[in-house]
């Protein structure tokens, strides 16, 4: 495994941009060994962290916990004095100075989702001034490491202070020479993977406010200020406090003036827990009373008008600190049982409703508190008469090395809305852990993507055929003007189907419509649409009878509406037509419809538009333009409806129009039963989904004997048709003005404000209806079995540990704090 990729895949990245919705954790990158490079003075041994000097000379570890080092490379490795394994084996450790081995820390980042770190920056170890020459080097050689290996692994990175142990008087300055340093020599903040807020770095100062550090608010608030002005762009200002910074107690400076410095001066909190809680009821009671009640306290300040302050609450996995402290901590004071003692704190800090959560800390193994790997068994520790060790087993637990690192994993996504995160604890996922991870970016080569396109379409096409269902193909780009060529063999249901998307007139870029011979393998029955939608305003085309269009508003899911459900509803709707007869210039006997397009459709509303279908084969001239309308309408009842002519008739018998629901000219919009809204896909398999056809109603004529006029919707039918779109009719309203009924007509609608008068559109005949027919039902279903052309538009959405000659940072399970 090397960089971010992993098998030819890229790991998935961190965004630098924003520390919102991130699992963070402390870097402290200390160790060093003997032999790793060169020392902070000539006499030095070289140890640093892992003992205050070797055994053989009088030394003593500084760790209870163990690191597991059985996936370093022996490059990385140095043997540790004076230990053995029971097996009477030497025992190896890790330097943070080595280049390989830090990029191995961030890349367990990576394949766990932990989304960066804060590299500890201690000002006791950066005052030039006060001899820290040494030290500072190897403090800025690890910087250089964590940089690279964050922006190799595509971690984020910030920096952060601790300014325990140096003087009040002094760590301004230090802080401000320190900074300047790192900004103008170091170029810290040139790196891409430098975790900003909004364009501004983040920067953490840890430990202000303390109890008996002697801090002042207005040092800190000079500080801050030079901070905010000295960095280009300003500063995203992150403050260390004590556990109780809200009630100046404990552990808090009593000085009221630091809550108004907390609240005032800085962008987010973050209260040390390490020593304040020992198990997890404690815990659970902290998150009640402390974490829950920190993040409200904010929350309410920015509510009410006051600066927004992010609140980051710490974690940790345990703690044991008993060689480091010469047995004044307890061996495993701070008991991991198993994971659960972690997970108590990640749920309250989620439940409390944070969105940034603080591990402490990665690679703390001198107080115990590591992520890292440990030692899954007591008997991989280092055997010793005087110093004793611990492994993950000491609470009984047989659990991987990486078993904290799964935690934090699941707590990051938690963070990023990728899982939900319950109280229980997780034990079982976390043992399968690695069967959904690790995550990856979601990018894959048009190899792949083909790849995969074409095995689902197999595997659809496959189904479809077991379940005698539609296929679904991709949708044609639409506003493309098509061909509606047929062949004169196209005559019935059984042998006309669409040509496949292969059989195109490529000079053209047009698909055509042909008639051709059955086949057995899967073929696309995606309906069509009729051309010119979109393009003319309104033109009509004509098929054979036995080829039935289904207009649909989605150009993504292209199916044929069953035949079963559509013929339900037209035989309902049928029934309650009356017979009429056939114009003078169509063959009695026939069915006829027409098809018009809309003349403007939008994007953002999905609409039906109006079919009609004929039997001749000759395309019907284009129409003139629907008017516009001159003021809207003020209700959809209240629309006049396009006459039409009357008919010349002498064969059928006379009976009164029909009321409909739907206007005269009007395309249906998608409503009902499986609409999600403007733009929504019409599912063919979903109850009650599938989209209608335009129905029209027409006049009688003169000398039926019925009333005389034209015709509008009275009452709702009784077929159940979806209600119009709302978006739909409102649409139709601005866009199409409505006609003028028949003077006299006992359907006239209310008064119309008067505009510019145009010609109504040209009336189309309308076919005739036979209600009582069974042929003309059995042909109807045959019609909608067959395939059709149509064409919609779908919708697209305490620590407190001191220093030494090296430098020792935070510790932290002392009650005072982290003192020096």
């Amino acid at each position: 495994m090397s960089g971010q990729q992993l098998e030819g895949r890229i790991l998935k990245r961190a965004n630098p941009k924003t520390i919102q919705d991130k699992f963070l954790v402390g870097y402290q990158g200390w160790f060093t060994c003997n032999g790793d490079g060169e020392p902070i003075d000539p006499n030095h041994h070289g140890w640093l962290h892992w003992f205050d000097k070797p055994i053989t000379d009088g030394g003593r570890p500084n760790t209870d916990l163990w690191p597991d080092v059985s996936e370093y490379s022996p490059s990385e490795l140095f043997r540790a004095p004076d230990l053995q394994n029971a097996d009477g084996e030497p025992i190896f450790l890790f330097s943070s100075r080595h280049s390989k081995t830090v990029r191995r820390h961030f890349q367990w980042m990576a394949l766990h989702g932990v989304d960066g770190a804060f590299l500890q920056r201690f000002a006791g170890q950066c005052d030039v001034e006060a001899g820290s020459t040494a030290i500072r080097k190897i403090r800025d050689e690890v910087g250089d490491r964590v940089r690279e290996a964050a922006e190799a692994e595509g971690r984020v990175f910030a920096i952060m202070y601790d300014v325990s142990g140096v003087d009040p008087d002094k760590i301004q300055r230090v802080l401000e020479q320190d900074w300047m340093h790192l900004m103008r020599e170091k170029c810290v903040l040139d790196s891409p993977n430098y975790l900003r807020e909004k364009g501004k770095p983040v920067i953490a100062l840890w430990g202000f406010g303390f109890n008996h550090r002697n801090h002042s608010p207005q040092v800190v608030r000079s500080i801050v200020k030079f901070f905010r002005s000295s960095t280009p762009g300003g500063a995203y200002l992150m403050a260390g406090v004590p556990g109780h910074w809200r009630s100046s107690t404990s552990d808090s400076d009593p000085d009221p003036e630091f809550l108004r410095v907390w609240t005032e001066e800085f962008d987010a909190l973050s209260p040390w827990t390490v020593g304040r809680y020992g198990n997890e009821e404690e815990a659970e009671r902290w998150g009640n009373e402390k974490v829950k009640q920190d993040f409200d306290f904010l929350k309410r300040r920015g509510d009410e008008g006051g600066k927004r302050v992010d609140y980051i609450p710490v974690v940790l996995p345990g703690g044991s600190g008993y060689n480091l402290s010469r047995g004044q901590w307890g061996l495993n004071g701070i008991k991991r049982n198993g994971g659960r003692f972690l997970w108590k704190q990640i749920h309250a800090a989620r439940h409390a409703g944070v969105r940034i959560i603080y591990g402490a800390m990665w690679d703390e193994y001198d107080e115990g508190t590591a992520f890292m790997p440990v030692v899954s068994s007591s008997k991989q520790l280092p055997v010793h008469p005087q110093f004793n060790f611990l492994a993950l087993d000491a609470d009984g637990e047989s659990l991987p090395s990486d078993w904290y690192m799964r935690i934090a994993g699941f707590a990051a996504e938690s963070l990023r809305g990728e899982r939900m995160l319950h109280e229980s604890f997780p034990a079982k996922e976390l043992q399968d852990y690695w069967a959904t991870r690790p995550r990856y970016e979601e990018t894959t080569s048009p190899k792949e993507e083909t790849e995969q396109w074409n095995e689902a379409q197999r595997a659809y096409h496959d189904w479809a055929v077991q379940e005698e269902g539609a296929v679904v193909d991709e949708a044609p780009p639409p506003y493309v003007l098509e061909d509606e060529t047929q062949s004169p063999q196209a005559s019935t249901s059984q042998n006309a189907r669409l040509v496949p998307p292969e059989a195109t007139d490529r000079a053209l870029n047009r698909p055509s419509v042909s008639s051709v011979p059955p086949s057995s393998s899967p073929i696309s029955t995606r309906p069509e649409y009729p051309p010119g939608l979109g393009m003319r305003t309104e033109q009509s085309y004509q098929q054979s009878s036995s080829s039935y269009p289904i207009a649909r508003p989605s150009s993504r899911v292209s199916s044929l509406v069953p035949a079963s459900a559509a013929v339900a509803c037209l035989v309902d709707d049928l029934t309650r037509q009356t017979s009429s007869h056939l114009p003078s210039d169509v063959k009695p006997g026939l069915p006829q419809f027409h098809a018009s397009g809309s003349s403007s459709i939008s994007s953002s509303v999905t609409q039906m538009p109006s079919v009609r279908v004929s039997p001749s084969v000759t395309p019907i001239s284009s129409m003139t333009p629907t008017p516009t309308s001159a003021s809207p309408v003020s209700s959809w009842m209240q629309r006049p409806v396009q006459q039409h002519a009357p008919y010349n008739l002498q064969s059928q018998p006379r009976a009164p129009p029909r009321p409909s629901l739907i206007p005269q000219g009007e395309p249906f919009g998608v409503g009902g039963p499986g609409y999600d809204g403007p733009g929504a896909n019409v599912h063919p398999h979903a109850p009650a989904s599938f989209p209608r056809v335009e129905q029209y109603h027409p006049p009688t004529t003169p000398n039926s004997g019925a009333p005389h006029g034209s015709f509008m919707a009275t009452n709702r039918p009784a077929h159940p048709y979806p209600v119009p779109s709302p978006l739909v009719q409102d649409y139709r309203q601005r866009e199409t003005m409505p006609i003028q009924p028949h003077p006299g007509s006992p359907y006239a609608p209310q008064p119309y404000s008067p505009g510019t008068q145009r010609s109504p559109s040209p009336i189309l005949p309308r076919p005739p209806v036979q209600s009582q027919s069974s042929n003309h039902l059995n042909q109807l279903a045959s019609m909608l079995a067959g395939n059709g052309r149509g064409r919609g538009l779908g919708g697209h959405g305490e620590r407190g540990r001191g220093s030494n000659t090296a430098g020792r940072g935070r510790g932290g399970m002392r009650r005072a704090g982290r003192g020096h």
